[in-house]
């Protein structure tokens, strides 16, 4: 029989120490550890991230999300436990918080292995790479403005200059600087435009979902095989982030078995389906 089944209802199972005792949980929605969490500021997170009322968060979603939040109590009490008070304690505490919490408790990740590096290094490798294009740009809200931009710059005004004076895009500041960009990754009237002017050429106005840009392209890369050198340094942090999330998700079920959690699932207006459910053991 699984351990609420000995509490009646509105009494929730609290596992600490190997022990199990039933206490009141009033508007409890779980036990980690000794902190015993109410529903609303659950709802409230539901609310926040989702950007919806949390009464209408599908239930598959509304699992996923009480996992996170139970995860991130977790952290908090196992800190709690270990003396951390300075962090652990702070009740607007942020997430770069919670992740430095998470390095001290669990210690750095392995490296990927290197067998898996060359694996997938060698697998990319046959893979080719879009062409790829430097460009920048000025966006303004109607035609005549682009066109009359166009004209300034093909007598000769500098780009930078004018895009900081006229354009209204977020990246305005920087001279309209858009870094590298691959083939087919733009809105197909952008594409077409942009990967049809040669290194130092400017495009005619182009109108987009935002209003009217004028392009410069300052370098083209063409399609073919990728750099190796990048290659193998982009594949390398990106198995080492996939190693460290694996280690972190088992270092919190690792804190979670230690600390307790026992979630009051009566309480909850979803079917709830997480980690942190408990199985009916049969007795």
């Amino acid at each position: 029989m699984g351990a609420s089944a000995w509490c009646s209802r509105g009494l929730v199972v609290l596992a600490l120490g190997g022990s199990l005792a039933c206490t009141a949980d009033g508007d409890g929605l779980a036990h980690v550890g000794a902190q015993q969490l109410r529903l609303e500021p659950f709802q409230i997170y539901v609310s926040e991230v989702t950007g919806e009322p949390w009464q209408g968060v599908d239930t598959r979603v509304a699992s996923r999300l009480l996992d996170q939040y139970l995860d991130r109590q977790v952290v908090l009490e196992a800190a709690r436990q270990k003396g951390m008070a300075d962090l652990a304690n702070n009740t607007s505490i942020k997430p770069q918080e919670i992740r430095r919490l998470l390095e001290k408790l669990c210690g750095p990740a392995p490296p990927p292995g290197e067998a898996d590096v060359e694996q997938e290094v060698a697998r990319r490798a046959r893979e080719e790479v879009p062409a790829r294009a430097h460009i920048r740009q000025l966006l303004v809200d109607s035609l005549e403005e682009a066109q009359a931009a166009r004209r300034r710059l093909g007598a000769g005004e500098d780009f930078v200059a004018l895009s900081q004076e006229v354009s209204r895009a977020p990246n305005a500041a920087d001279g309209g600087e858009l870094g590298f960009v691959e083939q087919g990754g733009l809105p197909p009237e952008i594409d077409k435009v942009v990967f049809g002017l040669a290194a130092g050429e400017i495009s005619d106005p182009v109108q987009g979902p935002s209003g009217y840009h004028v392009f410069q392209v300052l370098e083209v890369v063409p399609a073919g095989p990728p750099d190796l050198d990048v290659l193998e340094a982009s594949v390398r942090a990106e198995l080492a982030r996939k190693v460290e999330r694996a280690h972190q998700k088992s270092c919190i079920g690792d804190m979670a078995a230690e600390v307790g959690v026992e979630v009051t699932e009566q309480k909850l207006w979803f079917p709830y389906k997480g980690k942190y459910a408990e199985a009916d053991d049969e007795a």
